[in-house]
């Protein structure tokens, strides 16, 4: 294989060897510079040829945009198709008791405790009292029985009396 160099190549040939001779590196420069084992294990033309361009990942995500979406624990505890079926509408939501509809329900609720109290004292108030009434009427029934009785002695004493 013969290569042809141009009058240009060759001066440009020439224009790197002048510059490399002036950049040449001393033996401590050479020291500092990558082995053939350090060389070895870089990229090659066609690793390199492989990779992603700068318009490749331009479209690509950043990490901040991967810091906030969503992680699997996040969707795991989100709901699901059926949880919203399931869930109420905004006609069902207009039909609702509103806080206030509540707040009078629960001041209607104090109203009719205080009432209901009251009844129970009432009705405390008339058992005693019936407990009373009845002791009484059974203190009366003796009574009554007592009287009963000793009219029934004395008109048989009465009867005796007038037949003998």
């Amino acid at each position: 294989m013969r290569i042809v160099l141009t009058e240009e190549m060759f001066q440009q040939v020439f224009d790197e060897l002048k510059e490399i001779k002036t950049g040449m590196a001393t033996k401590d420069d050479i020291r500092n510079m990558a082995t053939k084992d350090d060389i070895r294990n870089m990229a090659t033309k066609d690793d390199i040829r492989n990779m992603a361009t700068k318009d490749d990942i331009k479209n690509m995500a950043t990490k901040d945009d991967i810091r906030n979406m969503a992680t699997k624990d996040d969707i795991r505890n989100m709901a699901t198709k059926d949880d919203i079926r399931n869930m109420a509408t905004k006609d069902d939501i207009r039909n609702m008791a509103t806080k206030d509809d509540i707040q009078r329900l629960e001041e209607k609720i104090d109203r009719n405790s205080d009432k209901i109290d009251l009844n129970y004292k009432q009705i405390v108030n008339n058992s005693e009292e019936l407990n009373t009434l009845t002791t009484s009427s059974k203190r009366q029934e003796r009574a009554m029985e007592t009287l009963a009785l000793r009219s029934i002695e004395q008109e048989t004493e009465l009867r005796d009396s007038h037949l003998k």
